[in-house]
């Protein structure tokens, strides 16, 4: 009795189940296309197809003495330019292999540390092994830094 109950209510009302059918449906399609689409890059950010990941993130906020640079395609060379002042080649650390290109400050470099605030670092680069052209590519970003 309590089956045939149940089943003259489903006949009773089927557009009630197809409605449940479709919200159903267009959740699942919703989070599907949301998942997707999420950015689960590194830092969330979007960089040129030449820039692998840039130290700090852009926006980040780090200590006075942290590394700083980029790690570019491993085709590419480059040299690092800090708030306008481009860091001398015998104080730039380079992986070749995977180009990557940093700089921490320390003793004995033109820069002992970071000033608090805020700062823009520019990584200027092109293909290893040839000469540096008079405009190489570049990509800036900003980062803050404090004690």
């Amino acid at each position: 009795m309590v089956a045939t109950a149940r089943r003259n209510t489903v006949l009773r009302h089927p557009w009630r189940w197809a409605l449940v059918a479709v919200v159903l449906v267009a959740v699942l399609n919703l989070a599907v296309i949301a998942l997707d689409e999420s950015d689960t890059s590194p830092g969330g950010r979007n960089l040129p197809s030449a820039v692998d990941s840039v130290t700090p993130a852009p926006g980040e906020l780090v200590r006075l003495q942290d590394t700083v640079g980029a790690d570019l395609r491993d085709d590419l060379t480059g040299v690092l330019v800090l708030d306008g002042t481009e860091i001398p080649e015998d104080q730039l650390e380079r992986v070749i292999p995977l180009a990557e290109v940093t700089f921490r400050p320390g003793p004995g470099k033109d820069l002992a540390k970071l000033e608090p605030g805020e700062h823009t670092l520019v990584v200027l680069y092109w293909p290893q092994g040839k000469a540096r052209p008079s405009r190489p590519a570049s990509y800036s970003w900003s980062f803050r830094a404090g004690a």
